[in-house]
């Protein structure tokens, strides 16, 4: 098999961050034989900076079409058997994709994943986040972990013909668990998490940000897809158990601002989903 790779982006209003994720692709110390960038229709200069790499294919999604949707794309449309994936806030290691080739397709290991750390975590909304919401399996390699994280992946585009790719109605969340899932139950396909292959999250939330991103994280993750009482009672009840395993966790290492932040989510969740389910019934 060849070892020529295609590398894409998935991007939406990135125009923050965009930049410097290409740049780390073009950095690593195994070429990338082709770089993608799905726009998935933004409104900020995500296109203007992405206009500036030449040698870049850029594919622009006339309406906003969702996550799911722009991976599905740009792995039908990538060139090379071996694909990966980053989030456009993502920056990769120099060494991050030659670590995960040296696994890929070794012991029926079909997909690998890297260890992303936030890179501004002297911010206590990042610092919250990294405790709660981490997108690693920390410190030690594991086969066949619970899922991939999307926002760093090698694949063998073979394993995503074989599952019939993301599933479309994941927009933002939850694809990436949903398609890990579908990978490790075809044919005793594995997957493969390194702790080496290191890359950075430059987001740098505020609580309302932080907020919103959690709400996303759990509404358009969660299995029942449509906004309901019942939905609500469901995530309500789910959330309560967070919101007082944090708040005690907390109080007692005397970190009041981590509780003041657990608080807020946990209030801003509630009105989000309210908000959700009266937009949706209308």
């Amino acid at each position: 098999m060849s070892d020529k790779v295609s590398i894409y982006i998935p991007a939406y209003n990135a125009e923050k961050t965009i930049e410097h994720s290409i740049i780390s692709i073009k950095n690593q110390t195994h070429a990338v034989d082709e770089i993608i960038i799905i726009d998935d229709n933004s409104s900020d200069k995500t296109l203007e900076i992405i206009s500036q790499f030449k040698d870049v294919v850029l594919i622009k999604n006339e309406k906003n079409k969702g996550l799911s949707f722009s991976r599905n794309l740009a792995i039908k449309k990538s060139s090379n058997e071996i694909v990966g994936a980053i989030d456009s806030d993502v920056v990769l290691n120099n060494n991050w994709l030659e670590i995960l080739l040296n696994n890929l397709n070794q012991n029926q290991i079909v997909m690998c994943g890297g260890n992303m750390t936030e890179k501004f975590i002297t911010n206590k909304f990042n610092a919250w986040r990294a405790k709660y919401y981490s997108q690693n399996w920390g410190s030690k390699d594991v086969i066949n972990p619970a899922f991939l994280y999307g926002c760093n992946t090698l694949l063998l585009k073979s394993a995503w013909r074989n599952v019939d790719g993301y599933n479309n109605e994941f927009r933002t969340n939850g694809e990436d668990i949903d398609f890990s899932n579908k990978i490790k139950s075809f044919d005793n396909s594995k997957l493969f998490y390194s702790s080496k292959a290191i890359c950075s999250h430059l987001q740098n939330d505020n609580i309302k940000s932080l907020s919103k991103r959690i709400w996303r994280y759990h509404s358009y993750g969660y299995k029942i897809k449509k906004p309901s009482i019942y939905r609500f009672i469901k995530l309500f009840i789910k959330q309560l158990k967070f919101f007082i395993k944090r708040f005690f966790e907390n109080l007692f290492k005397f970190n009041l601002f981590f509780m003041y932040i657990s608080f807020i989510i946990f209030i801003d969740f509630i009105r989000l989903e309210i908000c959700n389910y009266l937009k949706n019934k209308k």
